[in-house]
């Protein structure tokens, strides 16, 4: 079983045809915040998308849940 967690050494996928990693979520090293964010290969520096400083740990790859495991679910719209 692949780790759910990687250190900010091991980096994420690239997207194809881009210059930057898929989307990703970043975890502060007290692990008490988390934002997404990315690699950009063309700088070679990850980037949180929150805009806010924070020294990053780990990272791990966002799941998507698939139409069938969502499939009795009701939606919500939030504005």
């Amino acid at each position: 079983m692949k780790p759910l967690y990687k250190p900010i050494s091991e980096l994420p996928s690239v997207v194809e045809g881009e210059s930057f990693s898929i989307t990703v979520l970043l975890f502060d090293k007290n692990l008490d915040n988390f934002d997404l964010g990315y690699y950009d290969f063309d700088i070679s520096q990850w980037v949180a998308m929150g805009g806010f400083q924070i020294e990053v740990i780990c990272w791990s790859e966002i799941i998507m849940p698939s139409s069938m495991a969502v499939l009795r679910y009701t939606s919500i719209l939030i504005e």
